[in-house]
């Protein structure tokens, strides 16, 4: 006789939006890298709107998570 397996539910773990989250991640952390060598380059003062933008992604990566965590618990 053969072991019969266990069923389980294939869900995944992870949030249904983690690929546009990643997509941010990386964005952020490029904008950033481009942002130290701008500021080593020409200066801080002309790169500050690229760490801003990096700022700006990563909260907006946040906030995303913590929307699908809300509707997550909604349901």
């Amino acid at each position: 006789m053969s072991p019969r397996k266990k069923q389980t539910n294939n869900k995944n773990t992870e949030p249904k939006d983690s690929k546009p989250n990643f997509i941010i991640v990386g964005l952020a952390f490029a904008f950033f890298i481009i942002g130290i060598h701008q500021s080593m380059t020409v200066g801080f003062e002309y790169s500050y709107w690229i760490f801003m933008l990096s700022i700006s992604l990563l909260l907006l990566q946040r906030y995303l998570k913590q929307k699908n965590k809300t509707e997550d618990r909604s349901k």
